[in-house]
């Protein structure tokens, strides 16, 4: 009975198990809270952890600035361009993690992709991303917001969509300007579509092990090596 409740709660069946010593995937005898201490007296851990929020803050502050402008940019569009221009920004967070990470690794990572050869192009050269630790990590921003922008967007003009127009014309009689209808009913009542999106952002960059796994690898020498990574090399 007591098994058959952990099944249906994965967090308490995730944390029973961490008291356990796991050998070829199996819990074998009780060693308490060892792996935790084994965990936090771990040099490297804390710098994992701290690279690992900086990425998701930074990520996710710029995919929701980004994501806003074009959202209200797409929200003044009519007809056909409209639809094209959602169905390209929706377009990266559509296909498979797997496939975006590799796609983009092809064209700004690798030395004979299209990113470094427009780089060169305006005089850039010899540029690698992968060179410094600064250079990855700002590649493995620029991917997550890239993978998620369109999800981003979406859940924002759905917000937008949601205002009525009723409000922006007694502002405007009023003789608000575009800044004060912007700052007094557009940001007040993009609060909850915006909570939304902060919370699914952070949460699915905080779990996403495709991206440093794929783009960057980890390196150079662990700079981006963060949290989901750092689990998925401890677990295999």
């Amino acid at each position: 009975e007591f098994r058959r409740v952990l099944f249906r709660s994965p967090s308490l069946y995730g944390f029973y198990y961490s008291l356990f010593e796991i050998k070829y995937l199996r819990a074998t005898h009780f060693v308490g809270l060892e792996n935790y201490y084994y965990l936090i007296t771990d040099p490297e851990f804390l710098g994992v952890v701290v690279r690992s929020f900086g990425f998701t803050a930074v990520a996710v502050a710029l995919t929701v600035a980004v994501a806003l402008a074009i959202a209200l940019w797409i929200n003044q569009l009519t007809g056909w361009f409209a639809l094209v221009i959602q169905i390209a920004v929706v377009l990266p967070w559509v296909v498979s993690h797997v496939v975006g990470a590799l796609l983009f690794r092809w064209v700004f990572v690798n030395e004979i992709g299209l990113g470094l050869y427009f780089l060169e192009q305006i005089g850039i050269p010899g540029f690698r991303p992968l060179g410094n630790a600064t250079a990855a990590m700002t590649v493995l921003i620029l991917f997550a917001v890239w993978r998620t922008l369109g999800y981003a967007v979406l859940l924002l003009l759905a917000g937008l969509k949601s205002i009525p127009e009723d409000f922006y014309e007694a502002a405007h009689v009023d003789g608000a300007s575009a800044w004060q209808r912007f700052t007094r009913i557009t940001l007040p009542m993009l609060r909850t579509p915006m909570l939304i999106t902060l919370v699914l952002l952070t949460v699915s960059n905080l779990n996403n092990v495709e991206a440093p796994l794929i783009v960057t690898g980890g390196g150079p020498a662990d700079a981006t090596n963060i949290l989901p990574l750092d689990l998925y090399m401890r677990a295999f």
